[in-house]
């Protein structure tokens, strides 16, 4: 239930303070579970929009100086992103420093803290001391807004490139910092998650000055167990996004190693391996540079027909679509509010939650 969830235990009403203004739910109202009572990350909170009316807020009103819940103060404000924001707290309890993740009070970020909390709450389980995965502290609220706990880090590792050497790190650093990646997604692969969303800015450097340099993996708010990936969804960043992904292909933890080559890739060169505006972009690159996927992925990509064109010689039975074959699309439709026609489909995008201090590429 969303109230075990969140580490209540086995309540008869869940409440939640909403500025104010308490609101008790019963378990019909907290939760629409698919698939069962025990099916936990396919969860919707449908108290969201009780919740939400009361607070219209388009900016979060935080500032240096000003106290979340009842005992974090402000100290400084890390980053922004389409979740929120990330905030340098100290606890005035504790007297301890830490990242606070605000988390916006919109139903569907309020949702994805919840689903995001369920994936914590498993990593908890794993060795803290080497599985290279940051530090979850816990969760508290702020008026509406779900906010999360996290041991404080020094800088992403997208700012530490640029810091060091924005033509690529060194081949001893980098080897180190490969298996330090490569042993954090052992670890969430082993307990069946799928990160979804690995790229420089969401991995970060525990301290800059150490070396060799110790790097920690954050930010699962677009992770999902395998068990409910569902085929056609779109995760992630899409200069990080396999191509099974934009594809429509059958999700799979196999999505991550391919971020993390990426992520290694730009690491050595200085700069992303597959920029683009589009999916279609990205897909070109990698047509040019790899050759087009096999035949038989292509068979079971939902999207595959956006980007193919079945043909009946040839070696292969299907042919990447030239720039032409997208404009004469685009024309013979007659509009062209979807850029290169490839987001026709209903199914959602769901957006990378990452705090970057530049603009993020397009999703």
């Amino acid at each position: 239930t969303a109230a075990s969830m969140l580490g209540v235990n086995s309540p008869a009403q869940f409440s939640l303070d909403s500025g104010g203004k308490q609101q008790v739910l019963t378990r019909a109202e907290t939760e629409t579970v698919r698939g069962g009572p025990n099916t936990a990350f396919t969860l919707k909170v449908s108290v969201i929009s009780k919740l939400c009316k009361y607070h219209k807020m388009t900016n979060l009103g935080i500032t240096e100086g000003c106290k979340l819940g009842s005992c974090h103060t402000v100290e400084d404000i890390l980053g922004e992103g389409g979740f929120g924001l990330v905030a340098k707290c100290r606890n005035t309890q504790t007297k301890k420093t830490v990242a606070v993740k605000v988390n916006k009070g919109e139903e569907g970020v309020f949702q994805q803290a919840i689903e995001e909390i369920a994936i914590l709450k498993q990593l908890r389980r794993l060795n803290p001391d080497t599985c290279n995965i940051v530090q979850w502290d816990g969760f508290f609220f702020d008026k509406e807004r779900i906010c999360l706990t996290f041991e404080l880090l020094d800088q992403s590792l997208h700012q530490y490139l640029q810091e060091q050497n924005q033509y690529g790190l060194p081949m001893g650093e980098l080897r180190s910092v490969l298996h330090q990646l490569a042993t954090a997604l052992s670890y969430v692969h082993s307990i069946n998650i799928i990160h979804a969303d690995l790229k420089p800015v969401n991995i970060m450097v525990v301290d800059r000055h150490q070396h060799p340099v110790r790097v920690k993996v954050i930010d699962f708010g677009l992770a999902c167990p395998v068990s409910e990936a569902q085929q056609g969804m779109r995760l992630g960043t899409l200069w990080y996004r396999a191509p099974e992904m934009s594809l429509g292909v059958p999700l799979s933890q196999a999505f991550d190693m391919w971020a993390l080559g990426l992520v290694m890739a730009e690491l050595a060169m200085g700069c992303q391996l597959y920029p683009g505006r589009t999916d279609y972009d990205v897909l070109r690159f990698i047509v040019e540079t790899q050759g087009q996927p096999s035949d038989d992925v292509l068979d079971h990509g939902l999207y595959t027909p956006k980007f193919f064109i079945k043909q009946n010689n040839g070696a292969t039975r299907w042919r990447f679509k030239s720039p032409q074959d997208i404009q004469t699309r685009r024309m013979s439709a007659g509009s062209d509010s979807c850029s290169e026609g490839l987001h026709e489909s209903s199914t959602p995008t769901y957006i990378s939650q990452s705090v970057t201090p530049t603009s993020p590429p397009p999703l």
